[in-house]
């Protein structure tokens, strides 16, 4: 069986192994087609190519970029030129970004009392502190019982300390993509909350619907097959591995057809 794989992290955003060390654990798996996808960072992407060739796995450039359209998503950038100034620009930008929002946030806490610095709030790999790693160490330091009442008390919109999310409009990290040679894909159309309006992606330029998910069951499996038909999205795949020590920590992958996969495969290195 060939087995495709598009969706990986590496300790360049918030998965934990090293790139070398994620082209080893795709071979174990047997993967055959692979994408790195770290959250808006390329860098991992001058050592996974070597690891990658010397293991004969093919695969293609990828990202996964945070966007809003009514709703949060992620969108999958492939077949991207790594080094690519436009993207690498927004890239750091979206990075800088989140920093600031927690900054922000930690200083709305400060002045209500809340002790707690940014430079003790742990970085996922190369992924920034989040409002979820700022709630973890209110939890720790005793200014919640959880971290959700960190939330519910301070952090959670309508909250005291509450500072906008920095998101891209979809269509502006789709535009991105394309300007850097990428084609634009969903990731994981499950998590899209509320509305999920294909038509205004597609007409902004997405090209691809990532319909093969461990959170899709069957049912959600052929949902997203027609929907991808009926605006006429390519289909990819992957297993969203992040790593040991971590919720994702499989590392496999989907049977590989031609044609199921015509369209991602012609990216392919």
């Amino acid at each position: 069986m060939t087995l495709i794989n598009l969706h990986n992290h590496s300790s360049y955003s918030d998965g934990t192994l090293k790139p070398a060390e994620l082209a080893a654990e795709a071979a174990r798996a047997g993967i055959s087609y692979f994408s790195l996808t770290d959250h808006d960072a390329v860098g991992g992407w001058p050592e996974m190519e070597p690891a990658l060739k010397e293991r004969g796995i093919k695969y293609c450039y990828g990202v996964e970029i945070g966007a809003a359209e009514h709703e949060y998503m992620h969108i999958l950038g492939y077949g991207i030129a790594p080094a690519d100034p436009g993207l690498n620009k927004m890239l750091a930008d979206i990075r800088q970004a989140k920093v600031d929002r927690v900054k922000k946030a930690v200083g709305f806490l400060s002045r209500m009392g809340v002790d707690v610095t940014f430079e003790e709030l742990p970085w996922r790999g190369g992924c920034p502190p989040s409002f979820y790693q700022l709630g973890a160490v209110m939890r720790d330091k005793g200014f919640a019982s959880s971290r959700g009442q960190a939330d519910k008390l301070y952090l959670a919109p309508g909250r005291p300390a509450y500072a906008e999310r920095p998101d891209l409009p979809a269509a502006a990290v789709i535009k991105a993509i394309r300007a850097a040679g990428g084609k634009a894909v969903l990731a994981h159309p499950y998590s899209v909350g509320g509305r999920l309006d294909l038509e205004s992606l597609k007409d902004a330029g997405l090209e691809g619907l990532e319909v093969y998910y461990p959170a899709h069951d069957e049912a959600a499996v052929r949902k997203y097959l027609e929907m991808a038909a009926h605006y006429g999205l390519f289909i990819t795949a992957g297993f969203d591995f992040h790593g040991p020590g971590t919720e994702r920590d499989k590392m496999s992958g989907y049977d590989y057809s031609p044609d199921t996969f015509k369209t991602i495969s012609e990216l392919f290195v």
